[in-house]
């Protein structure tokens, strides 16, 4: 029995990531090309209850992952994928789905953060952003599902564009890591350093947006 994180789910296979030692892995090579099960337990959206169940595979393929020591995958191929496990999938397909279509249309609506937009946000006005292995605080100024300005600290070396870097920012309803590249720097100014940032698509940010622009229209209703 191995405690396992899902890196890859479809209704055919299913790509896990497990922690193991060098002769771990060569023992549970063993069991390639032979049955397997797997338990999932997901937790579905207003459901106080997780939801468990099993599926029995063939375990195709351990291997270690590279650059990352004692960290492997489980290649599995199930022999039929349950109906519950057909509906999360289907579920989350037109949810993502969904999501770029709200991604496009939200694309360069710039948000300025103030405590305003912060409380409507519900934004715990903390970002987190790791410039190689230099991790510091900066502030977001503007944000929209694509692009966002922080202010980051004048000692941090090198800045400049076509840099790239990951920020994690911290929502009541989520906390998230987003990653892009600078397409511009301004200062600094006041020790600090205006950034501007390109970031890939988020998920999270996309819904955080979306719900934003709701409550802000209820709010101009009133």
């Amino acid at each position: 029995m191995l405690i396992c994180a899902p890196f890859q789910l479809s209704m055919k296979r299913a790509i896990l990531l497990v922690i193991l030692s060098r002769q771990e892995t060569v023992f549970f090579q063993k069991f390639q090309r032979k049955m397997c099960s797997i338990n999932f337990t997901f937790q579905r959206s207003g459901n106080k209850q997780p939801i468990n169940f099993f599926v029995r595979g063939i375990l195709d393929r351990v291997g270690a992952v590279k650059g990352k020591p004692n960290v492997c995958m489980l290649d599995i191929s199930y022999k039929s994928c349950p109906n519950d496990l057909i509906e999360i999938i289907g579920d989350y397909i037109t949810s993502f789905e969904s999501l770029k279509t709200q991604y496009e249309s939200f694309k360069d609506k710039q948000i300025v953060m103030n405590p305003e937009t912060a409380k409507i946000m519900r934004f715990n006005n903390f970002v987190e952003s790791q410039f190689g292995k230099l991790k510091v605080q900066t502030k977001l100024l503007v944000v929209s599902v694509n692009k966002i300005i922080l202010a980051v600290p004048a000692n941090i070396p090198d800045l400049k564009e076509g840099m790239s870097f990951v920020s994690k920012l911290y929502f009541q309803l989520y906390q998230f890591i987003v990653s892009g590249r600078i397409t511009k720097v301004e200062g600094p100014i006041n020790n600090y350093y205006k950034v501007h940032y390109e970031i890939d698509f988020s998920p999270e940010l996309v819904e955080i947006a979306d719900d934003y622009f709701f409550r802000l229209s209820i709010t101009k209703k009133r």
